[in-house]
């Protein structure tokens, strides 16, 4: 029984190690910080068509980071805040001119860093 007992437990601990996705420890730390913060958001129903993936840029000389959805046949909204490296909350006022150098930061369909 002690047996059956210590084969069960030690095949849970496998299979929950199995599941879960290891960060890149090559990806500056805030990136890493950003994913995490906005892992419920993050996404891919199917590569191409439907995306949340995490992205990065400017706004009032700060760099932010942000979720975007990406999907050619949907009507999405802009992001409307970010959060810099410091954890700082900044409300964008007009995504589509003041934010600038948006470059992608981590893909949710591919689960890899752009750096």
């Amino acid at each position: 029984m002690k047996r059956l007992i210590t084969i069960l437990f030690s095949s849970l601990i496998f299979l929950s190690a199995c599941d879960k996705q290891q960060d890149d420890p090559n990806a500056p730390e805030c990136y890493i910080q950003m994913k995490q913060r906005y892992d419920k958001q993050l996404g891919c129903s199917k590569k191409g068509q439907m995306e949340v993936n995490l992205y990065r840029g400017l706004y009032q000389g700060k760099e932010i980071f942000f979720p975007m959805t990406m999907c050619p046949n949907c009507s999405t909204l802009a992001p409307a805040e970010g959060y810099t490296c410091e954890g700082e909350k900044i409300a964008i006022k007009n995504f589509n001119t003041e934010v600038t150098a948006i470059k992608g930061v981590y893909n949710s369909c591919t689960g890899n860093f752009m750096y």
